[in-house]
């Protein structure tokens, strides 16, 4: 396994850990919520058309707010993009994300030039990512 290879193991797995933490968080709300019967019919998506599920969910009334499910999507994607070889690449202007960025945030999609650009021009409210 070359350098890249490891590279883009190790963000699969940051992007695959992260998204089985919000799942599980999603999960456990569930549960809470609606007890474990309706609990046990969800797992972790694999897609986006998974994700159909989290408006399910929000049509039962559970406030499942939209940062996490922009997260998950935010997940879907960059995992997508890993598998198509464009991950870590700035959606805005074309730059490498730098690594740090992708370690603090795996499924960032601007770089942090733009990011913060976007952050300026929305008056400081936080940008989607």
């Amino acid at each position: 396994m070359n350098r890249n290879d490891n590279h883009k193991a190790a963000h699969k797995k940051l992007l695959l850990d992260r998204k089985r933490k919000v799942w599980n968080e999603l999960r456990e709300e569930i549960f809470r919520k609606f007890g474990k019967d309706y609990n046990d019919q969800f797992d972790i998506p694999h897609d986006l058309e998974e994700l159909s599920v989290l408006d399910l969910v929000e049509d039962l009334g559970l406030s499942v707010s939209d940062l996490r499910r922009q997260e998950l999507e935010s997940m879907e994607v960059a995992l997508r993009k890993l598998d198509e070889g464009t991950y870590g690449t700035c959606s805005r202007c074309g730059a490498e994300i730098g690594d740090e960025r992708l370690k603090a945030m795996p499924y960032a999609e601007h770089c942090l030039r733009c990011q913060n650009e976007l952050e300026g021009r929305s008056g400081g409210r936080k940008p989607t990512l």
